[in-house]
């Protein structure tokens, strides 16, 4: 009996995240266009989320292991915490949000919001979403696919980003870069917040 609920929650959780990034990814963003780079990372990320995702539930459904249910609960806590992080990050950037590496003219430096505290918490957020789901199914071959394949686009991908907003603010993004962590806070951010 207790198997036959783990299954149908974990099936209704990824059935919902299904939907959800489905909607998150393909939803109308605003009008504004700018100059994108690095288009391809866009794709090869949803790809990778695809195989991970995918990965997860053939794990869950044809890997025999014992499944741990304290691990399955870390991985909805941190799936919540991901999806927030990334939905304040999304509204503090308002019309300047993309999916992609897109500088527009009339760009604006904003550091509110969770950018108070980190450059990039929208990447930090996927880097953090996609840790989760693998731990939601004890799928620890995609949870290394995480860490050996996402994380490293990721990190390359936030690089073009950051030598683009550098090319756009100057100064200003460099002090920003020296204050305040890539993906994990530094101590100076909470001190300046004060």
């Amino acid at each position: 009996m207790q198997q036959r609920v783990e299954t149908v929650c974990f099936v209704v959780f990824m059935a919902g995240i299904v939907v959800w990034r489905a909607w998150e990814t393909w939803r109308k963003q605003g009008e504004m266009r700018g100059r994108t780079s690095m288009q391809w990372s866009f794709y090869a990320m949803v790809a990778l989320t695809g195989l991970i995702f995918g990965g997860t539930i053939v794990e869950f459904f044809f890997v025999p292991r014992p499944h741990r249910l304290s691990v399955s609960l870390i991985g909805v806590v941190l799936f919540l915490v991901a999806n927030r992080m990334r939905i304040r990050a999304i509204r503090s950037l308002g019309a300047f949000w993309s999916l992609h590496v897109e500088i527009r003219d009339q760009h604006e430096f904003r550091c509110v919001g969770p950018y108070t505290y980190v450059r990039h918490p929208a990447y930090a957020s996927f880097v953090l979403e996609h840790l989760a789901v693998p731990l939601v199914g004890n799928a620890w071959w995609s949870l290394a696919a995480v860490i050996l394949l996402y994380v490293p686009m990721v990190v390359l991908r936030l690089k073009n980003e950051e030598a683009a907003l550098v090319a756009k603010f100057g100064d200003a993004y460099r002090r920003y870069q020296r204050d305040v962590g890539a993906l994990v806070p530094k101590w100076s951010a909470f001190r300046k917040v004060r």
